[in-house]
């Protein structure tokens, strides 16, 4: 089973990973099959390794489809998704896009910074998954998810 951190921000993507290891909760390698799936979405330049990092240069579309990628992998057992997003590459559609890909088997939590427009899209995807703004708060939001996953109580 794979924890994968995905980001489209590298620095936040380590970050997040110390978070992540706090909680006793250790990352995996990308599985290889994984790896060139999301090579044919998402830029040349992005690193396929987990953290998985997409790049600033990855649309809207791409960001959505390599998660989409993620969440239907039978192996993936929680991710953490952190946004930076920036215009003109993400709208405000990216809240409903990301509503129709959602696995509810497999936690997710998001983790998104900035201000401005970041927050309009914050408070919208905020109506379908958790959203935090620390690499913390979203490590022990996980955690907390698998326990309960582990538990079934999810």
């Amino acid at each position: 089973m794979v924890i994968y951190i995905y980001t489209n921000g590298g620095g936040e993507g380590v970050l997040t990973t110390d978070a992540l290891e706090e909680n006793n909760i250790k990352i995996e390698e990308t599985p290889e099959d994984i790896k060139e799936k999301l090579k044919n979405i998402l830029p040349s330049f992005a690193s396929f390794h987990n953290p998985i990092d997409t790049t600033a240069q990855a649309s809207e579309d791409q960001y959505i489809e390599g998660l989409k990628i993620l969440l239907e992998d039978s192996r993936t057992e929680g991710i953490i998704a952190i946004l930076l997003p920036q215009l003109p590459l993400f709208t405000e559609k990216f809240p409903e896009k990301l509503s129709k890909i959602i696995n509810k088997k497999i936690p997710l939590v998001f983790l998104i910074y900035g201000g401005g427009f970041t927050e309009q899209i914050k408070i919208s995807v905020e109506e379908y998954l958790p959203v935090f703004e620390s690499p913390e708060e979203a490590a022990k939001a996980l955690s907390f998810l698998l326990r309960l996953k582990k538990n079934n109580w999810i």
